[in-house]
């Protein structure tokens, strides 16, 4: 292959790796979308068995109506004029009109389209036992394999974007949701009560921390923040696949720390100050002993300062916790497929 050519074809692959399909606003343009994997089939040299972009086109319209009906249709594929139309668009927008799909319409048929496009336009045999829903695209299709496997990981980067920014407003995440019902075997509903009932909790604990403070009452205060804070922990570790039974605070920390891999982003800051606060914690603890026993006024006057720092600080790290917890709880469910293939091709 003369060396000309092997950098075109390199700059295609590094463009599909590139793509852009899911907009900020969620849509999915679909004609770009379409050709696009034409030239996938193209470059990988297997373009006889590739489906014509308008059959794929039309697939994913049809499931829509057939799936969410007239005015679901009507509301989830929107027809944009494109007011700044050229002739040399027309070979991906021949009509001079946008196809964009609404990521409600997405959520639901995204997976049957995919599925449709081989089995249903391709006439690829379905699998005898169950698998991932672009299974019928091989891994030695170099382009194929990534556009669609970076449409997935798009798709649901988009979703798990969209979950964590209502978090706040719900109390919980509907992929922890789904994460939860999948591993304790019960409905997605009751899974939902479940966490709904643990932010309440939650919320309870963190009001009930304020008002300790507010009242003097540290110790309380302290142990109401240690409490709530390995309950995230141990929720976390336990939802990543680590169980522990009774584990101590410093054993939760200690896991986190070694589990570096369970998480998207680990704020390795944080979680030294807490273990930093969980020795100031112990120190408050024993200092109230001390201070009692002795009967010393300077006794009692160095803890009710030290007791008074740590419960505020500790306030502090159980918010900071609570919000680390609930962007990492999305990630609960993977939505990524390892492959084989890297950037480069040859």
């Amino acid at each position: 292959m003369k060396e000309a050519e092997q950098e075109q074809r390199q700059e295609f692959f590094d463009a599909i790796l590139e793509y852009r399909y899911i907009r900020e606003d969620g849509r999915l343009e679909l004609e770009p979308f379409c050709v696009y994997l034409s030239h996938c089939f193209g470059f990988d040299g297997i373009l006889e068995i590739s489906p014509q972009p308008r059959d794929v086109y039309l697939l994913l319209l049809d499931i829509i109506r057939e799936t969410l009906g007239p005015t679901g249709a009507n509301r989830y594929i929107q027809h944009q004029r494109i007011s700044d139309w050229t002739p040399d668009m027309a070979y991906i927008f021949p009509e001079k009109t946008k196809t964009c799909i609404h990521p409600s319409a997405l959520i639901h048929v995204s997976h049957i389209w995919i599925y449709g496009i081989g089995h249903d336009l391709m006439r690829i045999p379905e699998p005898a036992e169950g698998g991932k829903y672009f299974a019928w695209v091989k891994e030695d299709w170099l382009a194929v394999h990534a556009f669609i496997n970076g449409y997935h990981n798009a798709f649901y980067a988009f979703q798990k974007r969209i979950d964590k920014a209502g978090i706040a407003e719900k109390g919980y995440s509907l992929f922890e949701a789904l994460h939860l019902s999948s591993r304790k075997n019960i409905d997605f509903d009751e899974a939902e009560e479940l966490l709904k009932a643990r932010h309440a909790s939650y919320q309870a604990a963190l009001n009930r921390i304020e008002a300790a403070i507010n009242d003097g009452y540290f110790l309380e205060a302290i142990t109401l923040e240690e409490c709530l804070v390995s309950n995230c922990l141990f929720n976390f570790l336990d939802n990543v696949g680590v169980r522990l039974t009774n584990p101590s605070f410093h054993t939760l920390l200690n896991k986190i720390l070694t589990n570096d891999k369970a998480y998207q982003e680990l704020p390795i800051e944080l979680f030294t100050a807490i273990d930093e606060w969980r020795q100031a914690r112990n120190t408050s603890i024993h200092g109230y002993v001390t201070s009692r026993s002795d009967g010393l006024d300077q006794s009692r006057a160095d803890f009710d300062v030290m007791a008074t720092s740590t419960a505020r600080q500790g306030r502090d790290f159980c918010q900071s916790i609570v919000a680390w917890y609930e962007l990492e709880c999305v990630n609960f469910i993977r939505h990524q497929f390892p492959s084989k293939r890297s950037g480069n091709i040859h």
